[in-house]
This record gives structure tokens, sequence and C-alpha cells, in this order.
């Protein structure tokens, strides 16, 4: 099964642009996968985290073979890719600090702002590809490494977009802001 490399989610979307700095791939059956998952989880907490019940990752488990188009195809990949080599992820984190910070996101999404004075931009869709400066790198790694919830890694990101998009070279007025809705695709590149 082919590796996705662009996401929906901020979360999913540092996963992948980690994965381009492995030195080795993840396992690749369902089976393995699950093997892998199961020496960093309990059973039932491995089952909440991928919506299912213990007693189905056991039949899994002693499948033969599990077809391609199971629905928890997508839900393990996602979970092997966000745990699969933490010390390569952070000594490319440290890398990219160490050297000036910058990232490069792509994304396809419906983009708007509000402007001081009440006047707005309704949200429209947009393909954009930016470069993204220090601080902001910084604040997702760490908030990606803390286990920070997605909304907390959407309002890093919109804060990102307002300062290298609508506010390059002056500060931004406290009633000005961004959102980034309704992602269709995601991807940073580091």
């Amino acid at each position: 099964m082919p590796l996705r490399l662009s996401a929906d989610t901020v979360q999913e979307a540092l996963d992948r642009a980690d994965s381009r700095h492995w030195t080795r791939n993840p396992p690749r059956s369902m089976r393995v996968r699950l093997t892998y998952l199961l020496k960093h989880y309990e059973p039932a907490a491995l089952a909440r985290r991928l919506q299912t019940t213990p007693s189905h990752l056991d039949a899994l488990l002693g499948a033969q073979q599990v077809p391609e188009d199971h629905p928890l195809h997508h839900a393990v990949e996602r979970e092997i890719v966000r745990i699969w080599q933490p010390r390569v992820r952070r000594r490319a984190h440290a890398t990219i600090l160490a050297n000036g910070g910058q990232m490069t996101l792509s994304f396809r999404a419906w983009l708007g702002f509000t402007a001081t004075g009440g006047s707005s931009d309704d949200p429209r869709l947009r393909f954009l590809s930016l470069h993204l400066d220090a601080p902001f790198p910084e604040r997702l790694f760490t908030a990606r490494r803390i286990g920070a919830p997605e909304s907390e890694l959407q309002a890093i990101l919109n804060d990102a977009l307002s300062t290298c998009y609508f506010h390059r070279g002056r500060p931004a007025h406290p009633r000005e802001s961004v959102s980034l809705d309704r992602i269709d695709f995601l991807e940073f590149y580091y």
C-alpha cells in the first residue's frame, strides 16, 4: 500500500513531512504494522486510537491477509507514520531549526480574513505555497511533539499565514485574523 504524502489536517501533514526524513521504511503489511503498534500501546488503547474494538484487532492479527480496501488501513497507516522513527524526527527538526527554521507550506483550502474596522474578505478557495519563517516552524514542532490537539495546531497555522501572507513586514492589528477552513490538502516541506 503506497504511502500518501498529502493530508487534510495539520497534524497529519507534519507527520507526512517528517516521513521524508526517515532512514528506513515502516512495515508494509497490516499484520506487521499492528504488531509494531501493539509494542507501543496496550490493546485497548490502540483500539480506541483506531476507533475499533480489541477483538477486531485480534481478528486482524489472526487473518492470513487483510484486503487493502479494509476500513482500518488508513487509520493504521496514520498511526505508524505518527510514531515511526522518533529520534530521526527530532534530529531533523533540530537541524531545520538550527539552520534558520524555514519550512514551505502548500495548501488548497478556504482562506479568509477579518481586518480592522470590521471589513472582511469572505473565505474563498485558494491554492497557495508560502514560506513560513521563525518562530512558526518551532511552534508547530513543539505543539506536535507534546500532542497538542488539531485546533491548537490550526491556530498556530492561522497565525503563521497571517504573518507570512497578509502582514508581510508590518505588525498585525489585534482585530485582524486569518481563518483557514475546509482544507482540501496540506503539505509541509522542510
